[in-house]
């Protein structure tokens, strides 16, 4: 039987830090069998169809922004998604725009954006502990009206579910590489002007994750493993975490 395959979209990056930045999703796939394939919005996507699987990764881009070059293309190739039956994780700016794709909403945070290790309340804990994880988001969705919510902060909706589709606002992701791609490209902007305001530092949320990331992985599992089950990735068995 051939591996299932999982097409893995991320933005404004190179197809080999697409992979990198999967974090614990590219372990987790590795453990099952699951082959991940790399692509970058904006450029030339294959066939949604010929994939079992789509994971739409974070962008600094707003999922609600409709002047973001790319944004109407992805969003009309998740539609086909979607139409093709093929099931969608969407993570952080994933997770907005699978909102906003299955009615709804993605949007300016407006005061409520998240930035470090955050608790977060869990409707189903045996998907979604209650963490802490890594947050990272200055916009934030609504989960579409039809969708069940599995998770709420304070501030917004964390996870939803419809059907076979998983979206997250949190990065259940992360790792320490990853989290270096992430301060690559923030270095020396206005995102890291912000830092002294957001009450972080670079230092304290490298030194945080990796202090973390053992039990973010074995959390983010317990995650893909509901997804995968849903989608129908996991086709065999494995051993334990």
């Amino acid at each position: 039987m051939d591996s299932p395959t999982m097409l893995v979209i991320g933005h404004e990056v190179t197809p080999e830090v697409v992979l990198v930045q999967a974090g614990t999703l590219g372990s987790w796939a590795a453990r099952h069998g699951v082959r991940l394939v790399p692509a970058v919005a904006g450029g030339d996507l294959p066939d949604p169809a010929g994939f079992d699987a789509v994971a739409v990764l974070g962008s600094a881009q707003g999922a609600w922004d409709d002047a973001v070059p790319w944004l109407a293309d992805e969003i009309t190739y998740l539609e086909r998604a979607i139409a093709a039956d093929v099931p969608i994780l969407g993570i952080c700016f994933g997770g907005q725009l699978l909102a906003r794709v299955l009615g709804g909403t993605a949007h300016r945070a407006d005061g409520h954006h998240e930035n470090g290790w955050r608790t977060i309340a869990t409707e189903a804990p045996d998907v979604i502990v209650e963490g802490p994880w890594m947050e990272f988001h200055f916009d934030t969705f609504t989960a579409p009206p039809t969708a069940e919510v599995l998770a709420r902060s304070e501030r917004c909706d964390q996870a939803f579910r419809q059907g076979c589709h998983l979206g997250v606002q949190f990065h259940p992701e992360i790792t320490p590489a990853e989290f270096e791609t992430w301060v690559s490209r923030w270095t020396g902007t206005t995102i890291e002007d912000r830092f002294g305001e957001l009450g972080i530092t670079t230092e304290g949320l490298r030194a945080e994750t990796a202090t973390r990331a053992e039990t973010s992985r074995l959390a983010s599992w317990r995650l893909f493993d509901d997804f995968g089950r849903r989608a129908g990735l996991l086709r065999r068995e494995a051993g334990a975490a």
